[in-house]
């Protein structure tokens, strides 16, 4: 039986493809969904074609120290009519050399 979770911004069942340990890949019938795992726990906002990714991604609202809100991707969906796995993989591949080097940085061995 295959993995089975479910996207936070509907009831569509999705298949993970695969998992890292800052983001996750989900199947659904016509779009790959790249989920940054860091983020996973923010409350939807809005859905909009993100500037980096030229994808559309939901977004929510993080806060920084000194309590400003900004509006961050949190999931991206890649459309299997114009993206490839390989694609989706490029920018989760990123994600996670983002996190590592975060992770080196502020809790050192």
């Amino acid at each position: 039986m295959p993995n089975v979770s479910k996207n936070n911004s509907d009831d569509k069942t999705q298949r993970i493809l695969k998992k890292g340990t800052f983001y996750t890949i989900t199947d659904e019938s016509d779009a790959y969904i790249l989920l940054d795992n860091t983020k996973q726990e923010l409350e939807f906002k809005e859905k909009t074609i993100d500037t980096q990714t030229n994808v559309t991604s939901d977004k929510g609202m993080i806060h920084d120290v000194n309590g400003i809100g900004h509006i961050v991707p949190i999931r991206w969906y890649y459309q299997k009519n114009t993206y490839n796995m390989s694609d989706v993989q490029k920018h989760a591949d990123a994600i996670e050399k983002k996190y590592m080097e975060y992770r080196e940085i502020t809790c050192p061995d």
